[in-house]
């Protein structure tokens, strides 16, 4: 495939159009968004198009589009075990585990947040504070993820530097969101996931046209070795353990997942809950499976690069005409935009509401703390594009780790809804030391040695477990109050 000379102005003429669409938008979500519940759950009204849509585009990423197929690239097929099996499980888990409870709940209780349940079931106001806090600092490097991933766009279609992509998709988004909230942020995913679907598509068509089809495309593969085409991939990079962890990561740990787990509050009913996640997964599949398929036929298409992260952008580049790749890239942009709203609306919650609202200011009315979301996410925003301009590593590594982190709050959610005996200071111990294990197992070379390739969140995950229990048992004189236990655990 030849390479093709940088032309800007398409990217830009499709990139205004998208932007214009969004802004549009915005300003629909905006006179429709009247009090805090339309901000950050519309007032738990969405259908399970708007749901499984929004859903399945806020577990997209950049890194579905970019981290994780250049991540492939240097594995093989093997490396296909990343995502594809934990997507295949991404809804169905939560929603089986989680989802009928949350919605029932989010109604009954008008639950806003994650830390809303947790602090209700734990009968601790102060929770709300220590969990905003964590919330944020794992969202700020997931968002940055996807805003680094938007400086690679730009820098493969306009030749500009990434930091350009990075602050203009930024500024983007952000608008968006303080205009319309959850509202806003889920009105355009429905756009980004078709635009998804699209680029995920075309990208593999253009594939298996450049090598010649599938049969070819695995021939060249396998030349290069029989460790590109089975486990454990090239270099040993997908031993058992790893891909164990990943389908745990994409899956089970989605019940931790603040943004995600959120979307239960905004479906109108059980209904509803169902038909999305057939949807959602659908969506999912398809398109994980496409991009994950990339990463593996890209290496004999494209060859030798010295940025995996560039692939998809440069698969599309030189395979169609600059204004049609261009189109195709507002999908990618989509992912990380999607991802983006979802994850920046949740984290303005739990600065504004479980922090400012719960902890600090307790006295402050829902309208106040609506108008002040609106300053949050602009300072959020702010934060995200630093992080993005310093690229401290990878997309799929970036992205990863947050999620890994945010993933802790699974264990105080699960014990709390399936055993009674779960206390406040089990849930406060069980969070910390998951993360301080989480942290641990990434950084400390002796300890991540120990875990035998296992991803550091699954050891720190079991280690939460224990200590929710251990703890549990050991405070049973601070038991949490029958009337409590009656609300959250009969719920169906």
């Amino acid at each position: 495939m030849p390479e093709v000379a940088v032309n800007p102005v398409p990217f830009f003429i499709v990139i205004a159009i998208y932007i214009g669409v969004l802004a549009v938008i915005g300003i629909i979500a905006t006179r429709q968004t009247n009090t805090m519940q339309d901000y950050f759950v519309l007032s738990g009204k969405a259908g399970f198009i708007v749901t499984g849509i929004a859903y399945a585009t806020t577990q997209y990423s950049m890194g579905t589009f970019l981290g994780t197929p250049g991540t492939i690239y240097n594995i093989g097929y093997a490396g296909m075990a990343i995502s594809v099996p934990g997507m295949a499980f991404s809804m169905i888990i939560p929603a089986f585990l989680v989802g009928r409870k949350l919605v029932t709940l989010g109604h009954r209780e008008g639950f806003l947040t994650l830390t809303d349940y947790l602090s209700d079931r734990y009968e601790s106001k102060n929770m709300s504070g220590l969990l905003g806090l964590l919330m944020v600092i794992f969202m700020v490097p997931m968002m940055g993820a996807q805003i680094i991933g938007a400086g690679v766009l730009v820098n493969v279609f306009t030749g500009l530097p990434n930091n350009v992509g990075v602050i203009a998709f930024g500024a983007v988004v952000v608008t968006y969101c303080m205009t319309g909230g959850m509202r806003g942020a889920m009105m355009t995913d429905v756009i980004q996931g078709v635009l998804m679907l699209g680029a995920a598509i075309a990208a593999f068509a253009i594939c298996l046209s450049a090598g010649g089809g599938l049969s070819a495309l695995n021939s060249s593969l396998a030349s290069m070795g029989d460790e590109w085409m089975s486990f454990p991939g090239a270099n040993g990079a997908m031993p058992w353990t790893f891909m164990i962890s990943n389908v745990m990561m994409w899956s089970l740990f989605n019940i931790g997942q603040p943004h995600l787990f959120t979307k239960f509050f905004a479906m109108k009913d059980h209904k509803t809950m169902f038909r999305s996640v057939i949807l959602g997964t659908t969506g999912m599949m398809i398109t994980a499976g496409l991009m994950n398929w990339i990463g593996v036929l890209a290496r004999p298409v494209v060859g030798e690069i010295s940025n995996p992260d560039y692939i998809v952008p440069i698969i599309l580049q030189r395979g169609l005409p600059a204004i049609v790749a261009c189109v195709l890239v507002a999908g990618i942009a989509a992912a990380g935009m999607s991802t983006i709203d979802g994850v920046l609306v949740t984290a303005t919650a739990a600065v504004t509401r479980d922090i400012y609202q719960k902890f600090i200011n307790p006295k402050a009315t829902d309208d106040h703390v609506l108008k002040l979301s609106k300053y949050v996410t602009v300072v959020l925003g702010i934060m995200v594009v630093i992080f993005g301009c310093t690229k401290p590593g990878s997309i799929f590594t970036i992205n990863a780790f947050a999620a890994a982190g945010l993933s802790m709050f699974m264990v105080p959610v699960l014990f709390g809804m399936y055993w009674k005996k779960a206390t406040r200071p089990a849930a406060w111990a069980a969070i910390i030391c998951g993360e301080i294990a989480l942290i641990s197992f990434t950084m400390v070379p002796s300890m991540k040695a120990a875990i035998h390739g296992f991803h550091a969140a699954v050891p720190a995950a079991a280690i939460a477990c224990v200590v929710m229990v251990i703890v549990s048992l050991a405070t049973s004189g601070n038991a949490i109050s029958e009337r409590t236990l009656k609300r959250h655990m009969l719920v169906k």
